[in-house]
């Protein structure tokens, strides 16, 4: 047999292996595992990830080993939390837990809420670290309003609607599947040239690039729902038991993202939180022509982590917008009705947590060890889904998901230098203070997509 030919098969072999648990008893759901290990799935298609459904299976197996380490250690078990009988206990416990943290929440609604909103916000880098809730309203950096039954924070370039409890959730509403775009077959081992790009072309490049930005978010949620240990004293302060309730709920609803999918199917992705744009604006704002209104996202969770984990990603959009900068509006909105959908949400669960692990390991030490240069991370953020799609896939996300050092590496090296333009782009925003330049950059291409 040819050298040629040996090396191929093991290329196959190495692509279609399965998930690998190592030493861990536990299990994924087979359903779920399949849609890991499918090699036509989204992310194992995706130029990101450049060995196809093996690099999917170790980033969503690693996450899985992650969620089984943290969930033995909030319940205080040792045993195989996917056996039947041990995962129907914790689901017992869990749903315990729930209603506790329903029960206590209600008598400290505000204060938790203003403690949710605050930690995504210094998190995401929205408010200066330095500053709690009650000092920035004092200040004049955020604006608190109650509003529809909620009540809204108003920050610069961002208002968010938000609700703790006081609204349900309609399981209903999240039945959706992405709308159906012609099928684009190209040539294995293909390589996009960007300067001959037939619009079917950039609008496949564009959709795998969403989905890893749609990834991104949903990790940043997924990780973001624990901010709060950050803030244990803070926690502790409006009610001491909240702490370990949330730890005990939060876990197992991480584990049933691979060990549920019967659930996760009907719902098409959580009933226990949303995060979307509201739609049209308040007939009562701006009525003598005045300045223009922020775009409002609503966020709504049934208690506290849920919020944190809808604010977190609520906070992301924005900066998310500018992979459409230099994009045909028509061929951005055909990529947001493919992606933007709940039946994708639960691979971008299970691929996005993982994956914003490893990006941050390689973030500048400067932007995420420096709790006061968070405020650069908008800008970071934006700079980096700017980059054209071809070479966002291959040439930074490919280099962060890899497990070679030196692909990592080179990923670190870009990430250092979107840091300099993120820094030099915050200084001059706040230099010039000129809201217009970064409104109308965004105003352009967000009105015609209808974002």
């Amino acid at each position: 047999m040819r050298d040629s030919e040996i090396n191929r098969i093991i290329k196959k072999v190495i692509k279609e292996a399965p998930v690998d648990y190592g030493d861990y008893e536990e299990r994924m759901h087979p359903r779920s595992q399949a849609k890991i290990e499918d090699p036509e799935g989204i992310y194992a298609k995706n130029r990101g990830f450049r060995q196809g459904a093996s690099d999917v299976e170790r980033i969503a197996g690693n996450r899985f080993k992650e969620i089984v380490d943290y969930v033995k250690r909030y319940y205080g078990t040792d045993r195989n939390i996917t056996d039947p009988q041990v995962k129907r206990a914790i689901q017992v416990a869990q749903m315990q837990a729930v209603s506790q943290a329903m029960g206590i929440e209600p008598r400290h609604r505000e204060k938790l809420r203003d403690l949710a909103v605050e930690i995504a916000a210094k998190e995401e880098g929205w408010l200066p670290y330095a500053k709690n809730m009650e000092q920035a309203i004092k200040d004049g950096l955020v604006v608190k309003e109650e509003k529809q039954g909620g009540v809204e924070y108003q920050f610069d370039f961002i208002n968010i609607l938000t609700f703790l409890g006081e609204q349900r959730i309609d399981p209903n509403m999240f039945q959706m599947k992405p709308k159906e775009m012609k099928k684009l077959e190209l040539p294995k081992n293909f390589s996009f040239d960007i300067d001959e790009l037939t619009p079917e072309e950039e609008r496949q490049l564009e959709l795998e690039k969403r989905h890893v930005i749609n990834a991104l978010i949903q990790g940043k949620g997924k990780r973001g729902q624990f901010a709060y240990q950050m803030y244990k004293d803070r926690l502790d302060a409006i009610d001491p038991r909240l702490y370990d309730l949330y730890n005990k709920i939060m876990g197992a609803n991480d584990l049933m993202y691979f060990t549920d999918e019967d659930l996760i199917e009907a719902l098409g992705g959580s009933a226990t939180g949303t995060e979307r744009k509201m739609e049209g604006g308040d007939d009562n704002d701006d009525e003598e022509g005045g300045e223009e209104e922020n775009d409002t996202y609503f966020a709504n969770g049934v208690i506290f982590p849920i919020l944190l984990h809808e604010l977190f990603k609520v906070f992301s959009v924005p900066t998310s917008q500018s992979q459409w900068d230099d994009v045909d509006p028509g061929i951005a909105q055909d990529v947001v009705d493919k992606a933007d959908s709940m039946e994708n949400e639960p691979m971008n669960f299970r691929v996005g947590g993982e994956l914003v692990r490893k990006l941050r390991t390689l973030l500048p030490d400067d932007l995420i060890l420096v709790p006061e240069n968070r405020v650069y991370m908008p800008f970071f953020e934006q700079a980096l889904y700017s980059v054209p799609a071809e070479d966002f896939l291959k040439n930074i996300i490919a280099n962060v998901v890899s497990d070679d050092k030196e692909d990592n590496n080179k990923a670190k090296r870009r990430f250092e230098e979107l840091y300099k333009k993120a820094k030099s782009e915050y200084e001059k925003y706040k230099g010039n203070n000129d809201d217009d330049e970064y409104e109308d950059d965004e105003d352009d291409i967000l009105s015609q997509l209808g974002l």
